[in-house]
């Protein structure tokens, strides 16, 4: 029985927790040109993605493709490659997951780079947590929360929460011309924090508190109800305006609020009247240029986003749990943030929180460069920073120099790209994945339900979050592994493991 249906207090997060990432990707030659020359993109985004999933096993290159950790693996929307995380329950699980899901995709690009030189000598691909890019596209990170169906949720007050949280956890980056909703030109960054970096590389692109169709309409909540669950009982909330984030404590601070604030609306009936903002759009995007202009609530005065992130984040403070020490981490780092967006020392985040990260970088070859923030060397290095590969990108660079916080051990986010979270019903699928692999079976598979198709057999389902055991499903993999392997062929190879990807000493 889950600690859900048994009316006991839900450990950890409190809820089930999944991450979505989306990878932007583009190609290079490996060579710069010459004097004079003007030379396009090796590869189109279509057939970089192909290259990408060509040298993986046939079930990679479907699109909707599970994994033996039970996350899910495919081409969205736009030919990005994307991976869904398992359901995490505890923190530590989800950073692990998190971090195994850049270093799955950099397993593909290693190998698929590896071979290109076959097919288009001098050319290379490149896996980018970027979350915008040069032609207006925006890309990023998804969060799912499990939400009680009994329990209302305040959306005004929720997503005025969210627009403050969008400036605390951004990846911080230069704008790329999409600048109508800012109140000042690019050229007068004299008085910005960040000079000309904003906090967000995502808030400009919010046009709307929630939608049902976040394709057409970016919205902070995606508001489809596709729960995933036992549609009686859970809800999914669908958060969509976050950044993707390099640096482990950036993506610890974002999960930790999201899941508190959550906690207080669900079991102590905080209504969140008292940060419901007139408008949050509005709101992120004057604080992605400087979080302390005075923005209107429904209710009071005018208010900043650090003063209304330090409400939400006394609000999270009282509901942790005193043994979550990752937790009690990841509550010092959003304090010391909401402290640097009070008084513009980025100091005091420097190495944790990605748009603090990033600003000691771009400001110090800025400040090196006539040029200035419009030099190439700093576009390069934006584009360096999301880069995931450990071969191109700076991430491991930043860690091994101390500049880049770890959490997750090399061994756990080893581990992650093929073991699931524990105490989340990813280990009955990730289990059920890995039977099938290893027999070379036909099934199908869901978030909630797993299904032997050949030979067929009735389908199992797996209605709540947090059913870590299925008697049923545990029987279906016996019989897979008694029924041995289908066919003649062997079970598909799989890729040579690397080493994680910044842990190399």
């Amino acid at each position: 029985m889950s600690p859900a249906s048994a009316g006991e207090p839900i450990p950890g997060l409190g809820r089930v927790v999944g991450i979505e990432t989306e990878y932007g990707i583009t190609s290079a030659w490996t060579a710069p040109a010459t004097s004079g020359e003007v030379r396009q993109a090796p590869l189109n985004v279509e057939d970089a993605v192909k290259e990408i999933f060509r040298h993986t096993p046939q079930r990679h290159r479907a699109a909707h493709h599970f994994l033996r950790n039970g996350g899910r693996l495919y081409v969205d929307i736009g030919s990005h490659p994307e991976i869904a995380g398992p359901e995490c329950l505890h923190l530590d699980d989800l950073l692990a997951q998190d971090q195994a899901g850049d270093l799955i995709l950099a397993r593909m690009l290693r190998i698929a780079n590896q071979h290109l030189p076959e097919r288009i000598p001098g050319a290379r691909i490149h896996l980018l947590k970027s979350n915008a890019d040069s032609y207006g596209n925006t890309f990023g990170c998804h969060e799912n929360y499990q939400f009680r169906r009994d329990v209302n949720l305040p959306m005004g007050g929720f997503v005025s929460f969210l627009a403050a949280r969008q400036i605390l956890i951004g990846a911080g980056a230069l704008p790329g011309g999409n600048l109508s909703g800012h109140t000042q030109p690019l050229t007068d960054t004299t008085t910005r924090p960040l000079q000309a970096m904003l906090y967000s590389a995502r808030a400009e692109f919010m046009k709307a508190s929630a939608s049902a169709d976040p394709t057409h309409e970016r919205a902070f909540v995606n508001t489809r109800d596709e729960p995933h669950a036992d549609k009686s009982r859970w809800r999914r909330l669908h958060v969509i305006a976050g950044d993707s984030a390099m640096s482990e404590a950036t993506t610890a601070v974002k999960v930790v609020l999201g899941a508190g604030v959550l906690d207080q609306i669900e079991n102590h009936g905080w209504d969140l009247a008292d940060i419901e903002l007139v408008d949050p759009v509005a709101a992120t995007n004057a604080w992605n240029l400087d979080p302390l202009t005075p923005m209107a609530r429904k209710r009071g005065s005018d208010i900043t986003c650090p003063e209304l992130l330090e409400i939400a984040l006394e609000k999270v403070a009282q509901v942790q749990r005193g043994d979550d020490e990752m937790a009690a981490r990841a509550l010092d780092v959003a304090r010391r943030g909401i402290t640097a967006l009070q008084t513009g020392d980025h100091s005091l985040v420097a190495t944790e929180l990605d748009w603090a990260i990033k600003f000691e970088i771009l400001s110090h070859i800025a400040a090196q460069s006539p040029q200035g923030w419009m030099s190439p060397k700093v576009l390069r290095t934006e584009l360096a920073f999301h880069d995931i590969s450990p071969a191109t990108g700076l991430s491991a660079r930043l860690r091994k120099a101390g500049l880049m916080q770890t959490w997750s051990t090399p061994e756990a986010i080893l581990a992650a790209t093929d073991t699931p979270p524990r105490d989340t019903r990813a280990q009955v699928r990730g289990a059920f994945v890995t039977a099938v692999e290893e027999t070379n079976r036909v099934a199908s598979v869901g978030w909630a339900h797993v299904r032997l198709d050949r030979p067929a057999r009735p389908q199992v389902d797996l209605p709540e979050p947090l059913q870590a055991t299925s008697e049923q499903a545990d029987a279906l993999i016996a019989e897979i592994y008694e029924l041995g392997l289908a066919g003649e062929a062997p079970p598909p190879p799989r890729p040579a493991p690397i080493d994680a990807p910044g842990w190399r000493r």
